[in-house]
């Protein structure tokens, strides 16, 4: 259970972006990968929601994808998963992490 369960290195962030669900509301984005993402929030968002969301990336701009919910931590946020992401915004996203990760200090750095 103490295993780490995720298969894509993740970018702490912040990153701006936006839900798109019945409304369009600015959330901040933190653990970003090809994968998916931790967003942000007092709301809740049920397991299982699906919603659209918009990530400003640096160095690429903004793109969109398809998530849905896969658990809460109250008070704090959800994470998500990528359900949907064209082959543009798949490129963009793995161009622009892997721009990310090769200005990350390495460990030991400072």
């Amino acid at each position: 259970m103490g295993e780490d369960r995720r298969g894509h290195l993740r970018i702490p962030g912040p990153f701006d972006g936006k839900r798109i669900d019945a409304l369009e509301t600015p959330v901040r984005i933190y653990d970003l990968s090809e994968g998916g993402c931790f967003i942000t929030s007092f709301h809740e968002s049920e397991k299982g929601r699906q919603f659209t969301l918009k990530i400003d990336l640096p160095y690429e701009g903004w793109i969109t994808v398809k998530a849905q919910t896969l658990y809460g931590k109250p008070g704090f946020g959800f994470a998500v998963r990528f359900t949907e992401v064209p082959e543009e915004a798949r490129t963009r996203l793995d161009r622009g992490l892997e721009k990310l990760r090769a200005r990350a200090p390495h460990e030991g750095e400072e």
